[in-house]
């Protein structure tokens, strides 16, 4: 989805009859699924069963004809059928070959099939996420899925760009659980630099104070002061009429606030809840410090900076007409920026792409069609 939001022209392979099980999805639109048209917009569809031996040789008559190719499916799985990087590579030696799973290539979970909860919670992630002594929680957001998508992304336009220098294809190995261990990095230097093991602590910082949500009397906000600036926390102090916290001894520093945030946080909960969100939001800005509502999905599709931005962007639906995506945040000042294509139908571009790259006559395409093997 990335890449084709930045202009790649990105053909998805899917099951003959039944396609991407996404498509399948609840949240529908028309006879759509919602997640589906929302990350598979700009690209073209054809099906094609690689696991008959038809298939494969189609397949392998397609890969000269492409940079890049992506892969998710648990290791060993495409080495079975002679369609892993090293069957491949003879047949387009420039080839940028992407293999997502859930634990990589090597390694004693290699074969193990992991989901985006399975890595949350492996990679220590929903260790920290939640309330103190509150049970394990998934973030609102598959980041055992999209993270890794985002790191792939990376690393494909990393790889061409090194193939321009040198001519050579390469295997890109991701992993998921990698992926997340690495967005875990603040736990893991805390951890060897303390011997303590991190938990769970809502929403505060580890390491700066104030820096969480907290409740006015009608909403949610969030405050966030990383900074050893005096005059700032005298400012905060002043703005909720609470100076005498400036001259705490120990609230005076980051170090010891940090330190004793449970009673800070005691303290401020007490004052915001005396007043509006709005009204903390206006006070705490007018003076610089970092703050913000928590807002909800319907909030955010009604901020005026986020429309400003085209961050919720239409896209053409055959039956819709159009459909609001989330937007990929990349702004480029040369071209159109995001998503602006519809998302594909089953196998919309089967014909077009075996007629026009493997020059196969309709006559053919009908047999294989009526074999099941596209």
């Amino acid at each position: 989805m990335l890449l084709s939001d930045m202009g790649a022209d990105v053909v998805k392979i899917e099951r003959p009859q039944r396609g991407d099980p996404a498509r399948q999805m609840t949240a529908r639109v028309g006879d759509d699924s919602a997640f589906f048209i929302s990350v598979n917009r700009g690209k073209k569809s054809i099906t094609l069963d690689i696991f008959v031996e038809e298939g494969r040789t189609l397949f392998t008559q397609l890969v000269p004809h492409f940079d890049v190719l992506v892969e998710n499916f648990t290791p060993g799985t495409l080495s079975e059928i002679q369609l892993d990087y090293d069957s491949l590579k003879h047949a387009n030696p420039h080839l940028i070959y992407a293999s997502i799973s859930g634990f990589g290539q090597t390694g004693p979970y290699a074969h193990r099939p992991a989901l985006d909860i399975i890595i949350q919670a492996m990679s220590g992630l929903m260790s920290l996420t939640g309330e103190v002594g509150g049970g394990p929680i998934r973030p609102g957001a598959s980041l055992g899925d999209s993270i890794p998508g985002i790191f792939t992304a990376l690393a494909i336009v990393s790889a061409l760009y090194g193939r321009s220098q040198t001519g050579q294809g390469r295997h890109i190995d991701m992993s998921m659980l990698d992926c997340l261990v690495t967005m875990m990095e603040n736990g893991f230097s805390r951890y060897f630099a303390t011997g303590e093991v991190p938990t769970a602590i809502g929403s505060r910082h580890p390491g700066a104070a104030p820096f969480q949500s907290f409740k006015a009397n009608d909403a949610y906000f969030v405050v966030a002061i990383l900074s050893n600036d005096e005059e700032m926390w005298s400012r905060f102090c002043l703005t909720i009429g609470h100076s005498d916290l400036a001259l705490d001894g120990r609230f005076r520093d980051n170090r010891g606030r940090t330190e004793h945030a449970d009673e800070l946080a005691k303290i401020l909960q007490t004052t915001f809840s005396k007043k509006s969100r709005s009204h903390w939001l206006t006070a705490l800005t007018e003076i610089g410090i970092p703050c913000g509502p928590v807002n909800s999905i319907e909030d955010v599709a009604k901020d005026p900076q986020v429309l400003h931005r085209e961050m919720l962007t239409p896209i053409p639906h055959r039956t819709a007409g159009t459909w609001l995506v989330a937007n990929t945040p990349f702004r480029f000042n040369s071209q159109p920026n995001g998503a602006l294509e519809s998302s594909p139908d089953l196998g919309q571009d089967s014909d077009d792409l075996l007629m026009s790259l493997l020059e196969l006559p309709l006559s053919e395409i009908k047999r294989l069609r009526q074999q099941r093997v596209i």
